[in-house]
């Protein structure tokens, strides 16, 4: 069977969960608290596709600071898709996205992307879904998911 693989850049704004959403998809584990990322971190998934094909994950979480963005470029050649972040209870990270979008496309091309509406489980929403999904199909992002 054949096998893939796939670099996700992982981008957002500093503290809205991407960390915490790459270690639960790899490891199955939610780790409490906050700890900032320093440049940018590696993981990798591998699963088995229904066709029995294997497919392995590179994924890049990327530090959301600004004295780190700048990193970010170099990383996103050679990138299959990206996921861009943003913490539902703090517009201010909502309003970054632009800013996410255009260094990736800007070095990886139109690859796809999903909008991650992070921190559902909290309350006080400054984000609604419907701004959210709008803004991705004006943007033209291949989705937008709140988790």
């Amino acid at each position: 069977m054949s096998s893939w693989i796939f670099k996700v850049i992982v981008a957002g704004a500093g503290g809205v969960g991407k960390t915490a959403m790459v270690t639960r998809y790899c490891t199955g584990r939610f780790e409490e608290g906050y700890k900032m990322t320093i440049g940018a971190g590696f993981h990798t998934k591998s699963e088995t596709l229904d066709s029995g094909e294997s497919v392995k994950m590179q994924l890049w979480d990327f530090a959301g600071e600004k004295r780190f963005r700048e990193l970010l470029p170099d990383y996103c050649k050679g990138a299959s898709g990206g996921l861009i972040c943003f913490d539902i209870t703090d517009y201010d990270t909502f309003r970054d996205i632009p800013v996410w979008l255009k260094i990736i496309r800007q070095k990886a091309g139109f690859i796809p992307i999903i909008l991650m509406g992070m921190k559902w489980d909290l309350g006080n929403h400054e984000v609604d879904f419907e701004i959210a999904n709008e803004y991705a199909l004006k943007a033209k992002c291949n989705q937008c998911v709140f988790t």
